[in-house]
This record gives structure tokens, C-alpha cells and sequence, in this order.
């Protein structure tokens, strides 16, 4: 199958989920379902993973996740993306201020000029999940704004 020319790439801080998220995509068009094993070995990303999706019979979209550690290289991946996901661990009070600067910033950036972004609030199923009041102070709709692109908002468990 043939590739579509650019990527989405999933970002987000260290521990958010992307790696689980990325997994989740393709076993759920692999299979129809996600299977319920594949969350038992998930490990943090050291670099780039990168899934092949097939979107049509003909087409594949390929799907980058970046490792949060390698936060000062997001730039680079970017550049020649067709969208961004970026994720956030809503449970995790202490990543939330450094994950908004670093969503904020991603914002700023000319290579997200007019790119959709989707912003998935991560673990809303945990024991633990911050007040509304902490996660709108995420303020994404102004974020969103800034891309002068569609933005989403999503919640996943």
C-alpha cells in the first residue's frame, strides 16, 4: 500500500500514554477490537516508534510517536507532519504545568502552522484524576486557537 506523504505524530510528556495510545490504533484496525493483553508490557519510549495504518484499501497513514525525553527534537518531527496528537497523563499533577508549557510552546512553532491537533486527556479512569478547574487550566481552546487550525479535545481511559 501506498503511504500518505505525511505523518501524525503522537507527543506528550514522559508516562502520558502514547506508546499505549499508538498500540491501541493499531490493534484496533488490525483486529476490530483492542485486545486486552496489550497494555502488559508497555515501556517508555527511548526514541521513535512508528505504525503503518491502513486507511482505505489502497492508503496507509504512517503514525510517529517521539519519546517525551526527546522533547527537545519535537521540533524536528513536526516540520513535515500533517497533524499532531499530543497527550496528557491528567492524573499526574506534578507533569501537568510542564506538559501545558510544552504543549504551549509546540503551539508557537511556524511548523504547526494550519496542522489539526488533537489533544487527548489520558487516564481519566485513574484513582486520582485532577479537578476540571487544574486540567482547564491546560487552556487548550486558546492553544488551539494559536495553531489557527480545527482543534479537538478527547478523553481516553
Amino acid at each position: 500500500m501506498p503511504e500518505l506523504t505525511s505523518p501524525i505524530v503522537i507527543l506528550g510528556s514522559q508516562g502520558s500514554g502514547k506508546t499505549l495510545l499508538s498500540r491501541r490504533l493499531t490493534s484496533l484496525q488490525r483486529t476490530g477490537e483492542v485486545l486486552p493483553d496489550i497494555d502488559a508490557d508497555v515501556v517508555p519510549s527511548i526514541g521513535v516508534d512508528i505504525s503503518n495504518l491502513p486507511i482505505d484499501k489502497t492508503r496507509n497513514i504512517q503514525i510517529k510517536e517521539v519519546g517525551g525525553a526527546m522533547m527537545p527534537l519535537w521540533p524536528t518531527y513536526l516540520k513535515g507532519a500533517a497533524g499532531l496528537i499530543y497527550v496528557v497523563d491528567i492524573a499526574d499533577a506534578s507533569q501537568l504545568a510542564a506538559s501545558a508549557t510544552a504543549f504551549h510552546h509546540l503551539c508557537t512553532l511556524p511548523a504547526m502552522k494550519d496542522k489539526p491537533t488533537l489533544l487527548l486527556w489520558n487516564k481519566t479512569d485513574a484513582p486520582r484524576v485532577l479537578p476540571d478547574t487544574e486540567i482547564v487550566a491546560f487552556d487548550a481552546a486558546r492553544a488551539g486557537a494559536a495553531l489557527g487550525a480545527p482543534s479537538h479535545h478527547a478523553s481516553a481511559p
